[in-house]
């Protein structure tokens, strides 16, 4: 029943954008959307949606040069939080964006051309809201564009 849901919302945000939605299925299930220069990617595990994880990235992002990492963990009962490695820095961007985003584990990169890639997990949608309430804010917040157009919500 959530496999079929999570299909259905991706399918409708993108006839109702007219983008080209791409999905492949091997051990995990990846339904991949571009805009622009833009590459958006659901990628999930069928049988554990726990260990689903949104990737909204730059096409031109190179992660074999990454330059700066932010990592944040979800608190979690009875699990301790990831240390923060030495080489990880802290990228600017607004709080506002990680007040939206707390129920997340959220991962910021920058490669050396100044591309980013973000990532938020665990992300399992139940509804068009939960992904244009999060994909946007994250869209405007980095690339000052919406990546899925407002007028779809009424």
């Amino acid at each position: 029943m959530d496999l079929q849901r999570i299909n259905n919302l991706w399918k409708f945000l993108v006839i109702k954008n007219n983008l080209k939605l791409d999905c492949s299925k091997q051990e995990q299930v990846t339904y991949t959307i571009e805009k622009g220069n833009l590459i958006l990617q659901h990628v999930f595990n069928p049988k554990f949606l726990q260990q689903s994880k949104l990737i909204i990235s730059e096409r031109s992002f190179q992660p074999d040069f990454c330059h700066l990492t932010y990592t944040k963990s979800k608190k979690r009962f009875g699990h301790k939080e990831k240390p923060i490695s030495a080489v990880t820095k802290q990228i600017f961007f607004p709080k506002a964006l990680l007040d939206t985003l707390h129920q997340f584990d959220l991962e910021i990169k920058k490669d050396r051309k100044g591309n980013y890639c973000i990532n938020i997990a665990p992300f399992f949608p139940k509804n068009i809201y939960d992904i244009l309430d999060h994909v946007n804010p994250i869209a405007r917040t980095f690339w000052v564009k919406n990546f899925f157009a407002e007028g779809i919500r009424n």
